[in-house]
């Protein structure tokens, strides 16, 4: 399957999940885990840094309409989008190309590793959006660890998963 018909049938999937299962209203919770996520980790690298950046105010856009949030998950996937060469630089220092890296065959600890990156990147300009003040930084760093770890550990859940069906 070509990456665009595969980033695309993730994107439903994972938007359809992150709507109907690990949404916090539906769960009931304060915190869920935003495994839409998945979809800023594996935008294929040789992809141009307009259509990056295109395919990330995408995503964001389409969790804004999920959680009637008003842009900002627009903002954290943007910032991410943005940022990602210099994440992936940062997680793999050994590679000589970074445009070669086809991220999803590359091993687990890395692709691990990249996703934490992600991850806190991402929700730290997500909460970062919500509060925009100083008088509620203890909120901010609680939402942020708490959503974040939910975030990787049902992030690595679903690497894990995804790559035993590989196999």
């Amino acid at each position: 399957m070509n990456s665009l018909s595969s980033l695309l049938l993730r994107f439903l999937t994972l938007m359809f999940l992150q709507a109907f299962i690990f949404d916090p209203f539906v769960l009931g919770v304060a915190y869920a885990p935003f495994i839409y996520v998945l979809l800023l980790i594996f935008i294929p690298n040789d992809w141009p840094s307009w259509v990056v950046l295109l395919v990330g105010f995408f995503i964001g856009l389409s969790a804004d309409i999920i959680f009637f949030s008003g842009g900002v998950h627009t903002i954290a996937c943007l910032i991410v989008s943005f940022a990602r060469p210099l994440l992936i630089r940062a997680v793999y220092r050994d590679t000589l190309s970074p445009k070669d890296l086809k991220i999803e065959h590359e091993p687990f600890g890395n692709l691990f590793l990249y996703a934490i990156v992600i991850v806190l990147v991402h929700h730290l300009f997500l909460f970062i959006s919500i509060v925009v003040t100083l008088n509620r930084l203890g909120w901010l760093l609680s939402a942020w660890a708490a959503n974040s770890i939910l975030t990787i550990l049902a992030v690595s859940f679903i690497l894990l998963l995804s790559r035993n069906s590989k196999s």
